[in-house]
């Protein structure tokens, strides 16, 4: 099961009236401690689903207005190519953009949030399933494969899915992240996942 706002009531540390409304980067910080298989820095379980396995509806178990978020993995359409298979039930994901730079407190490039809506024309769910895709970017993926051992997670996303609505928000951002500030971001995730490296400077 993935995480939904229903089952926050069975978390002893949360006060009456929480509810789970991470930043995007904060959601970038939760993918990238997932894809180097460290705990997440979140008390709240994230788990992992197959999104094109079912239509939205299905994981919400008929429940309006919920949001839910989970990790899955992209599947290419064809070995080769780049595009990923969008289709689930009767009806499809389909991008709305080409993706937002998600940045880091110092301005560097994390990864992308792009956004998708669910189609199935003369459905009345056509249109009514928004989601938030988190991805990491290419140059981070190319600094894990480096230094991460049997790193084999690089086509995971994190997925936001909820009804209608959604907001972002502009940001200054810069074409570099350092391996420092990466390391900060993971909480120093040499210790018994990465493999030392020199620090590498990249550019994205």
């Amino acid at each position: 099961m993935a995480y939904d706002e229903r089952k926050i009531s069975s978390y002893s540390v949360y006060t009456e009236g929480f509810r789970f409304h991470p930043t995007d980067r904060e959601l970038m910080k939760y993918l990238l401690h997932y894809v180097i298989n460290k705990p997440l820095p979140t008390l709240v379980p994230i788990e992992q689903e197959d999104l094109y396995s079912k239509d939205p509806w299905v994981f919400f178990d008929g429940r309006k207005e919920k949001t839910m978020y989970f990790f899955t993995e992209l599947k290419k359409k064809k070995k080769e190519n780049t595009r990923y298979v969008r289709s689930v039930g009767s009806g499809s994901w389909k991008s709305q953009d080409k993706g937002k730079a998600v940045i880091s407190e110092r301005g560097s490039i994390l990864g992308y949030k792009r956004s998708l809506r669910y189609q199935w024309k003369a459905s009345e769910h056509d249109g009514q399933w928004l989601m938030k895709e988190y991805s990491i970017s290419d140059e981070v993926k190319k600094q894990l494969r480096k230094r991460v051992r049997d790193y084999n997670k690089e086509n995971y996303v994190l997925c936001r899915v909820k009804r209608k609505k959604g907001e972002d928000d502009p940001i200054e951002q810069k074409e570099t992240i350092e391996t420092e500030e990466l390391n900060s971001i993971i909480d120093d995730p040499l210790n018994g996942v990465l493999k030392p490296i020199a620090t590498l400077n990249l550019t994205l």
